[in-house]
């Protein structure tokens, strides 16, 4: 009895031993099963990380060359306007300068065409101003005596008023000459007498009137009678400083 309960006994232990056995193969087989499986599952896990860093260092890689694609563009962008400036400036000094030429060559051409028409106008009142000297001439030669001469001579002389009008709304002015200095450059002088009026150098008498038009230009010169010195009560000059002298190298 004893002996068939201790050989129960080791069957059961045996199949105890068994089970534990199955157990723990089966427990061997699972960790054998996670430790071949772990690190695929430790790959694949691990694989998303990776190619997100492998991604992200791509993306890194694509933004840098980005920057440096659009650093350059800045560059060639910075590099084309300064050019473009320095074009710009170039042609701004051009055209000043050519401005320039343009308004001195106006200036020139408005001058030289004021001064031709100046010498043309002049060339012109210099040709009506003998006919002004006849009519002076007639109104003193001349003394009607009959209505019909008065009426002919008050004819000629409104004509005379009107040219005289005329030439006075052109600029033209008549010069003052009687007493005063005589002056080369407005005056020609053909006598030189002494004068019981006048001192030395002043003009005495006026043989044909001058004319200076509105700059004050000369337009003819005054042909004129100049003092040499007053005269004494005898009829001599005062002093003999005052005697006559040559009138033509008194006109130059």
């Amino acid at each position: 009895m004893i002996e068939e309960e201790n050989q129960l006994n080791s069957d059961d232990l045996i199949d105890e031993d068994d089970e534990v056995l199955e157990s723990r193969l089966q427990q061997l087989a699972t960790e054998e099963l996670n430790q071949n499986s772990s690190p695929e599952v430790s790959q694949t896990e691990v694989s998303p990380a990776s190619a997100a860093a492998s991604e992200t260092k791509s993306e890194a890689s694509k933004a840098n060359a980005a920057a440096a694609a659009t650093l350059e563009k800045i560059n060639n962008l910075i590099a084309e306007s300064t050019s473009l400036r320095e074009q710009l400036d170039d042609r701004k000094q051009q055209y000043l300068r050519l401005y320039a030429d343009f308004e001195n060559f106006r200036k020139r051409t408005e001058r030289d065409k004021e001064e031709q028409e100046g010498t043309i106008t002049g060339k012109i009142l210099k040709k009506i101003l003998p006919v002004v000297d006849d009519f002076e001439r007639a109104q003193l030669q001349i003394s009607p005596k009959t209505d019909g001469e008065a009426s002919i001579h008050k004819s000629y002389q409104s004509v005379y008023k009107q040219l005289l009008k005329c030439l006075k709304e052109t600029g033209v002015a008549r010069m003052e000459c009687i007493g005063q200095d005589f002056d080369p450059n407005f005056h020609e002088a053909i006598m030189q007498e002494p004068s019981p009026d006048y001192e030395e150098g002043l003009i005495t008498e006026e043989l044909r009137p001058g004319y200076l038009v509105s700059d004050d230009r000369v337009l003819r010169h005054a042909l004129v009678k100049v003092s040499s010195g007053k005269i004494g009560g005898d009829g001599n000059p005062a002093s003999a400083d005052n005697a006559p002298e040559n009138a033509s190298s008194e006109a130059s």
